[in-house]
């Protein structure tokens, strides 16, 4: 974990040196609810929060974004309440357009942090994220997005996590 937690601090820094080849520099925060499900297994929803930070560059009408998110995410199987948290890497491509939107998707990768041990979860799931995004003026934006799960999110269970999230950030560049 600590050596992917290295690896990632290293991409961030080489996207910020980027900087000097685009015509902006985007990092901030970010914080929101998600509306997360498991697939195959789940019979209920959870609903939790996310949060964390962004780090992006923008090319044009193109940008990359990679964040790291922490996430409540689960839902319910035999009438029992399944919690996880991760900690979420995406890493998004993203088109901007009209001035004030965005289309983004990207690969995602989640990394347990803590489970309610009804199941035994795995300690990373890979995902997609698609979702579009509004900028409220040079500071503030609101993103919607969701994300399928590709690989399985339990050891010896058919199920992926599944989840819609709204987040509000506020970026410091």
């Amino acid at each position: 974990m600590k050596r992917i937690i290295k690896l990632i601090v290293i991409g961030l820094f080489f996207l910020s040196a980027t900087n000097s080849n685009s015509q902006s520099l985007d990092l901030g925060i970010k914080g929101g609810i998600n509306y997360a499900s498991i697939s195959s297994i789940g019979e209920d929803s959870r609903l939790g929060l996310t949060g964390g930070a962004f780090i992006g560059a923008r090319f044009n009408a193109f940008a990359v974004q990679a964040e790291v998110l922490f996430s409540q995410q689960g839902g319910e199987f035999n009438q029992e309440s399944i919690e996880t948290d991760h900690a979420l890497v995406p890493i998004l491509l993203k088109f901007h357009f009209l001035r004030i939107f965005n289309l983004q998707a990207g690969p995602q990768f989640n990394f347990l942090v803590n489970d309610s041990d009804i199941l035994e979860s795995e300690k990373l799931s890979v995902s997609g994220a698609v979702g579009v995004g509004l900028s409220l003026g040079s500071s503030l934006s609101i993103d919607a997005r969701y994300n399928y799960g590709f690989t399985d999110a339990f050891k010896g269970a058919e199920g992926k996590h599944r989840f819609i999230s709204l987040a509000l950030g506020f970026s410091f560049l």
